[in-house]
């Protein structure tokens, strides 16, 4: 798991916790699976370890092709909100690329998938030098507001708490919407695994309600 992407998950005093880690314990503990939990410090290096067979389970994973080819995707259990946050003043803006073209430039959690007009421009080499992958929520905040970046782009949640908890009054979340999607859990592809993926699934509808409780609490910070 990524150790620092508070609220949705980290380590605290060596043990895991945050939103989506409080979900994984619900789903697998209903159907009698043990966790143990591998701290690493970002999503690629998570999805590189599930490549080579050296984790079996990742949280809060966005669906793409690319991943399906290496791991087996649970059914959604909730949703993520991609945000742009600043320093500056919110405006209207009709796409990221319109704050590319203005020379800002944008912080990004490495190996996350943003949506696909993220996914463009980073393989457009007029805009590669703009886009900062940066592996840390905490250190993309700070990083922010030193202004060694414009943006920073952080799931909805993640942003409002690090800006409460950190203090941080003066980063706001703008109206534009870069990516929302829903996320799940990745399986490593094995013949074991996708026996385990039907009770996951069965789990995940079962404890629906419950999940919806556990997001409308960390949302209200």
């Amino acid at each position: 798991m990524v150790d620092d992407w508070p609220p949705l998950t980290y380590f605290d005093n060596d043990k895991a916790a945050g939103l989506d880690i409080e979900i994984a314990k619900k789903v697998f503990s209903s159907i009698n699976v043990c966790l143990t939990y591998v701290k690493l410090p970002s999503s690629a290096r998570a999805l590189e370890q599930m490549q080579s067979g050296q984790i079996d389970v990742a949280v809060m994973v966005s669906y793409t092709p690319q991943r399906e080819k290496y791991g087996y995707f649970s059914k959604p259990y909730r949703q993520e909100k991609m945000r742009l946050f600043s320093t500056s003043p919110a405006r209207p803006i009709d796409s990221i690329v319109q704050l590319l073209d203005e020379a800002k430039s944008i912080g990004l959690s490495i190996g996350s998938f943003y949506g696909e007009e993220l996914a463009s421009l980073a393989r457009n080499s007029k805009y590669q030098q703009q886009l900062v992958g940066i592996s840390s929520a905490n250190r993309r905040s700070d990083m922010l507001v030193k202004k060694r970046v414009d943006f920073i782009i952080d799931d909805l949640i993640t942003g409002l708490y690090i800006t409460k908890i950190r203090g941080y009054e003066q980063i706001k979340p703008w109206p534009y919407v870069v990516h929302d999607n829903q996320v799940h859990i990745l399986l490593r592809r094995s013949e074991g695994n996708l026996a385990l993926l039907s009770d996951i699934n069965q789990a995940i509808t079962h404890l629906q309600p419950e999940i919806d409780k556990l997001v409308a609490g960390y949302t209200k910070h």
